[in-house]
């Protein structure tokens, strides 16, 4: 089989890899489609570790075989791939805390999702009906952003900030205005490229009701002006270096919500006594283990979250760095790049 593998800065490398055969709890899935993150997208161009390493998390496939101790699965089953599970021995998962496992059971350190095959434990798979594969494949972030949701807890009538227009942030707008939020804004780099432009269509187009540009000059006081008392809820799916931001932006006791990580700027500074004195919450949320994907796969089905609308680019997996590339530029109108095979 091949597998696609980031071997160095902005490369790509595809290996010819045997295919594993399932052990007894194991499930061997034929991949159809796979979704480019942004965290591919930061391997591929920053090459963090200075190692070799596999791309793509966000699988859909089918059944191809499975092992001896497997009973709930049959062959050509549509199935997508969990990216990381539980293990549900550890003190935690026992305590009920299963969202602070101790063992989180995973196929990203050593396995591409970005490849024909894929094998993994039985409780990585779940079974899907009425989608397509590449709307599966992207129930993976639209399970992020229902993660980045239940740690904002947001209540109804409150106004809501979201910080970058991708696929995720977008999703967040979605499930806000589903939540009940009074008013959505969306912050980004927006009118300055074609990517951008895109992106304020979407925005509209999944519920937001004010878009705003950090290219703008005055963009702060145009935001402060229209939302004086600043906002309940933030939700930050853009790099960490914008949170400091956020604090100005936020109402007395609002909750500011982040999912995002950066292999350059890792240390933020901000005015700790007006964090004290607003009373203010910065959660993170990282949806590992992953959960949520019955939700999402309904609030696809059901277009609550349209995937139409964000899905701009499928590109044919022998194109792999081409669709990388697509992902990244803000030449074109792209939103969610998924690689079908």
């Amino acid at each position: 089989m091949k597998s696609a593998w980031v071997t160095g800065k902005n490369r790509i490398e595809i290996r010819e890899q045997n295919i594993s055969t399932p052990g007894p709890g194991e499930v061997l899935v034929k991949i159809k489609a796979c979704g480019i993150c942004g965290t591919d997208l930061h391997f591929y161009h920053d090459y963090p570790e200075g190692t070799h390493m596999p791309l793509g998390h966000e699988v859909s496939g089918i059944v191809e075989d499975f092992g001896s101790t497997v009973t709930s699965l049959q062959k050509g089953d549509m199935v997508v791939v969990q990216n990381n599970v539980i293990c549900g021995r550890c003190t935690s998962c026992l305590n009920g805390e299963w969202d602070r496992c101790l063992n989180i059971q995973t196929y990203m350190n050593d396995r591409a999702g970005m490849a024909e095959y894929l094998t993994v434990p039985r409780e990585m798979v779940l079974p899907f009906e009425s989608l397509d594969f590449v709307q599966a494949a992207v129930a993976e972030p639209v399970t992020v952003a229902l993660d980045l949701m239940k740690q904002a807890d947001l209540d109804i009538y409150q106004d809501v900030l979201v910080l970058g227009p991708g696929m995720i942030g977008l999703s967040c707008v979605r499930l806000a205005t589903l939540s009940g939020a009074r008013r959505v804004a969306v912050l980004g780099r927006t009118n300055t490229s074609p990517r951008g432009r895109k992106r304020i269509q979407a925005a509209s187009l999944m519920g937001a009701d004010r878009v705003y540009d950090t290219d703008e000059p005055g963009w702060k006081e145009e935001i402060k002006g229209e939302f004086p008392g600043g906002f309940q809820r933030i939700i930050v799916t853009s790099p960490p270096s914008t949170i400091p931001d956020t604090l100005e932006l936020a109402s007395f006791g609002a909750w500011v919500v982040y999912n995002g990580i950066s292999f350059s700027e890792e240390t933020l500074a901000f005015n700790a006594n007006s964090f004290h004195f607003k009373k203010l919450r910065l959660i993170a949320s990282h949806a590992i283990p992953n959960w949520g994907f019955p939700r999402a796969f309904e609030l696809i089905r059901d277009k609550q979250v349209d995937t139409k609308k964000l899905i701009t680019h499928t590109i044919p997996f022998p194109n792999v760095e081409e669709a990388v590339e697509i992902a990244s530029s803000r030449e074109l109108e792209v939103i969610k790049v998924v690689v079908t095979f």
